[in-house]
């Protein structure tokens, strides 16, 4: 009898631990058990956002649509490391043109800076970088670099003096140690830009044309002229009456 019962017991045991065995392989895993209580996940690593770089008022110089001299635009451009920087991207900033509506682009799209270089006696050198080139017809092996300037920016000797000018002037007036600024293309010194202003020798920055009128601000948004208010409609024209052009309006400077 003892011995029976010593083998039933060990036989319930082992169905008792094979029955466990089976259960736990049956039972969901413990994070999808209702009413399971889950651990708190890690907070996410807040982000740091990029420090801003900090910025750096100066004044831009263009001519106007209206008048003889030229006028400020207060521009914000990021610090520049060093002198040189800041001279190359005061010459980008007139290349790319004023933000106010009136002020003229000096420089026709597709000229960029390529870089501006300080020597002694207070001379920079500006290189510039002229839009995509083209080919003289008739002409055999590469373009002559004034002939294909001048193919790509065809104006006026006023037009061609003004935006040499606008440069002069715009690093002149940020940085009083410039006394004279020689252009030059692409690393190659030329002749001339558009086919009058002789590029030969350094220019002088025409401080005389740059006006006394308080700077065009464009750092805070230019206002725009509001709609005129909506009126009631008036009577139709009768048929005796054609309704007249109106007539003499002036075209804007280009």
């Amino acid at each position: 009898m003892p011995r029976r019962f010593a083998i039933g017991l060990i036989g319930l045991l082992v169905l008792l631990l094979a029955a466990l065995i089976v259960a736990r392989r049956l039972m969901p895993p413990p994070a999808d058990r209702p009413g399971e209580i889950r651990r708190a996940a890690a907070p996410p690593t807040p982000v740091v956002p990029p420090t801003p770089i900090p910025g750096q008022r100066v004044s831009l110089w263009f001519e106007p649509k209206e008048g003889e001299l030229f006028r400020a635009e207060m521009r914000e451009i990021p610090a520049a490391a060093d002198d040189v920087a800041f001279l190359r991207t005061l010459a980008a900033a007139v290349l790319d043109g004023p933000r106010h509506p009136d002020l003229l682009r000096p420089f026709p799209e597709g000229w960029t800076v390529r870089g501006a270089y300080r020597l002694r006696g207070g001379l920079v050198v500006v290189d510039l970088s002229p839009p995509a080139p083209v080919t003289v017809a008739g002409a055999e092996g590469p373009p002559v670099p004034e002939a294909a300037l001048a193919l790509r920016w065809q104006i006026g000797s006023h037009e061609e003096l003004a935006a040499a000018q606008s440069l002069l002037i715009t690093l002149a007036k940020n940085a009083p140690d410039v006394v004279k600024v020689m252009l030059v293309v692409a690393g190659e010194p030329v002749e001339t830009l558009a086919g009058h202003l002789d590029l030969a020798h350094p220019l002088l920055p025409d401080l005389a044309r740059a006006g006394t009128d308080p700077p065009l601000d464009v750092t805070a948004p230019v206002a725009t002229p509001s709609a005129p208010a909506a009126t009631s409609p008036g009577p139709s024209p009768s048929p005796a009456e054609p309704k007249r052009e109106r007539s003499g309006s002036r075209a804007d400077v280009a």
